[in-house]
């Protein structure tokens, strides 16, 4: 498959998540949504500059005074049309995901195991960091919840890291040859 039938592919199916996609119509779609959104980031920073973020800190300083510090940071990214491209491509790209699983014999709900991981490890660390009723309150009285660093931090970057290497192993991974139950193999497939 080449390069310009797995975009067309891609986007043809939508949201078909059912069948198979083989490697090459998977990768190939990855490589145009990259392309593309630096593409799209280069235009609106020459366009309209990079977006600055100012935030401001007090510093303590050792004999009991304090300032404020200022920093600024530069930020690129697609603006506007970068968003809704992103937005635009998010359906095909997780149907994709979801069909090229399904080509190596696994199902598709796989490609959700990192985020599931993710949010369950990150809720049993609050969880166990601070409890559910100051969990509850710190988020009804500021709108978010911090937790301190730590072993349970190390572990929760452990689990994100470990999960989104299991699927990435799982998108290269060679098609299951033949037919199995999500339908024929696209290589073995004449179009």
């Amino acid at each position: 498959m080449s390069f310009r039938q797995a975009v067309k592919t891609c986007f043809r199916k939508y949201i078909t998540f059912s069948g198979r996609a083989s490697r090459a119509e998977y990768w190939y779609f990855w490589l145009f949504f990259l392309l593309v959104s630096v593409i799209l980031m280069l235009v609106n920073s020459a366009l309209f500059g990079p977006e600055i973020i100012v935030t401001e800190e007090t510093v303590f300083a050792a004999d009991g005074s304090q300032s404020v510090q200022r920093n600024l940071r530069q930020s690129y990214n697609g603006g506007l049309v970068g968003t809704a491209f992103s937005l635009l491509v998010f359906l095909p790209g997780l149907a994709v995901a979801w069909r090229r699983l399904h080509d190596t014999g696994l199902s598709g709900w796989w490609v959700l195991a990192p985020f599931g991981l993710t949010m369950v490890t990150a809720l049993s660390l609050v969880l166990s960091s601070i409890g559910w009723t100051a969990m509850v309150e710190a988020l009804a009285a500021t709108g978010h919840v911090t937790v301190q660093g730590g072993t349970g931090t190390a572990i929760l970057a452990l689990v994100v890291f470990a999960s989104f290497l299991m699927l990435l192993f799982w998108l290269c991974a060679k098609s299951q040859p033949g037919q199995n139950k999500y339908g024929p193999n696209p290589y073995e497939v004449t179009q």
